[in-house]
Parts: structure tokens; sequence; C-alpha cells
């Protein structure tokens, strides 16, 4: 399911335009692709100098490029562990957040839950890869893990048996896996060895 935020920056559908067609449509426009018909009408628009009209006309372009750009992504996302269940995914734009794209999977099996979060091109990256510098100092219940060759965190409280394990792939993606109600912050490692890392990277090029 797709969700669009309301609100719009007139800088993000440039930004994200570059990397969605080069990513998923390459250089040929597909079948029922109304995006360049979309940005064509935006240029026109802007010519004339209706600004309004170049904004309605780009963000219906960018949610269109969102939905798009989160379809593939999600396919990325971790399978539900064995005896889970997994709802379907969901893609939201961050317009009112600084800029970029989340796709979110939600699992649960019994009281048990985990929340799996994609972050593309978003001001939270950023923070969150601050967290990775070697000479930042972190809580005593997070510790530094890899999965593969990627660097990851791991946050978790024994007391309330929740947590969180969290990657940065370049600077463009956050990924993060929330839980609750489970048993160990083990499981967080195991779910998070679902995420299929290279297909992110090559979709996003980082």
């Amino acid at each position: 399911m797709f969700r669009a935020l309301p609100g719009f920056l007139f800088v993000l559908p440039l930004l994200l335009l570059s990397f969605s067609m080069a990513a998923l449509a390459g250089d040929s426009p597909r079948p029922g692709d109304t995006v360049p018909a979309r940005l064509e009408a935006a240029r026109a628009a802007h010519a004339r100098g209706d600004l309004a009209r170049a904004a309605v006309e780009l963000e219906a372009a960018i949610v269109d490029l969102h939905a798009r750009v989160g379809a593939a992504l999600a396919e990325c996302l971790p399978p539900p562990p064995s005896g889970w269940t997994a709802e379907q995914p969901e893609t939201q734009g961050l317009f009112n957040a600084g800029g970029g794209l989340s796709v979110s999977r939600a699992y649960a099996r019994e009281d048990a839950s985990f929340n799996a979060l994609l972050i593309l091109d978003s001001p939270a990256v950023v923070a969150a890869a601050a967290q990775f510098h070697p000479a930042t100092a972190l809580p005593t219940n997070v510790r530094r893990l890899h999965l593969g060759q990627e660097e990851a965190l791991l946050r978790w409280d024994s007391a309330t048996r929740s947590g969180e394990i969290t990657l940065v792939l370049g600077s463009r993606v956050l990924l993060q896996i929330e839980g609750d109600g489970i048993a160990s912050g083990e499981q967080l490692v195991e779910v998070a060895k679902g995420w299929n890392l290279a297909s992110i990277r090559k979709l996003v090029g980082v």
C-alpha cells in the first residue's frame, strides 16, 4: 500500500527522478508510464508561470516514482520467520520529514512483533550514520556486530524484551528492525539476515 504525505518540496522530485528512472526504467519509457507526460506538463506550466500547476504535476510524478521504487525495495525486505505472519509492505513519501522514502513491513506471532523499516534519501539516514563512527560512545545496551560485510548496531533491553538492529548502507539507506515481546536480541539478528542487501545496493547504487 502506498501513502503520500501532504506537503511538497520542489527539489525532491528532481533529486529522486534521476535515481528512479535509472534504476527502474532505464532510458526507455515503460508502457503506461505517465511520468514523462507529467514532467512535460510541469515544465510547460513552469514556463508560463503557473507554479501551482507545476507543483501538482511534479507531485503526481513523484508519487508514481515513489510507488515504483517502493515496490522494488519491498522485494528486499526480510521474509517472515517460520511461524510468523507478515502484513503487506507499506511505502510512504517523507515529504514532511525533509524528503525521502520509507518502506516498512510488520510481522507478528502471538504477543511478539517485528517491524522492518527501510528509509531512503532522508536526513534520518545521516543521523543514524553518525552512530556508526568509531569514536561515538554507545549506550551500555548497544553493541556493534557484523552481518556479513556490513556493520550493524544492536540494542537489546532484556527488561522490556525489546530492541532494534540498525544498518546504514552508504549515505542513502537506513535499515532497521524493531522487535517487541521477543526472547532475545539474537532474534533480531536472525531476522536482519533476511535483508537482501545486494539487491538494495544495486537498486539504489550504493
